[in-house]
């Protein structure tokens, strides 16, 4: 929890962040994506269900994607992509492979799904991430939107149906990403906490991600 002079420097970071996440927003998008849109679905008390849909600043995917190299014959996929965040930070960085996403909340996925239109390279999809085929990607990422009940149940998804390799990108991986531990298949190639990012304090709390492999051969 944070107090006295941390809570004021982690609410000026957090406000800095938001600006230029939102300047951002405006050059790649033409509007801001930064508003916090509700969960369709939660239910906390059981651990199941989505998580509401919450922008990520382009200098936490900076750090991220700076473990990750995409290529052309890679096709991405951002499961639960709310507003289309990680998919403007890939334009920006001009990330050679196709670009998906797909998100169960209306209000948020239809601004991704207007937004992306213009761009060849993207194609955001309004859906259930439990009724997709996952084959055609290569590369996944999430941004914690499933409780941890939801979450391994997608990953049993995942299991049972995946024919090659894939990467997996997790963000906010803290309260469910234990649950790929030990599982066959399963390799963590990278884990990392982020308090600050020069300098400027990223959340209330330390967060953590992590890039996974997972092998359906093993």
């Amino acid at each position: 929890m944070e107090k006295g002079f941390d809570r004021i420097y982690g609410a000026i970071s957090r406000r800095l962040l938001r600006t230029v996440d939102g300047i951002i927003d405006q050059r790649i998008c033409g509007q801001s994506l930064v508003k916090y849109v509700p969960s369709v679905y939660r239910d906390d008390a059981n651990g199941v269900g989505m998580t509401g849909s919450q922008s990520t600043s382009y200098v936490i995917l900076d750090r991220i994607f700076s473990h990750v190299s995409l290529t052309e014959e890679d096709s991405f996929l951002d499961v639960g992509c709310g507003k289309g965040r990680v998919l403007a930070f890939l334009l920006k960085e001009h990330a050679p492979c196709a670009l998906y996403g797909v998100e169960i909340n209306e209000i948020s996925g239809s601004v991704a799904v207007e937004w992306t239109a213009r761009y060849e390279q993207v194609s955001v999809k309004i859906g259930d991430a439990f009724e997709m085929d996952y084959n055609p990607y290569t590369v996944l990422f999430m941004n914690r939107p499933f409780l941890p009940k939801t979450f391994l149940e997608f990953i049993e998804k995942l299991e049972s149906t995946l024919t090659h390799p894939i990467t997996f990108i997790y963000w906010v991986d803290q309260q469910s990403g234990y649950l790929l531990k030990d599982r066959p298949g399963w390799n963590m190639q990278f884990r990392e906490k982020l308090t600050s990012i020069y300098g400027v304090k990223i959340a209330k709390a330390p967060q953590y991600y992590s890039i996974w492999t997972y092998d359906p051969g093993v």
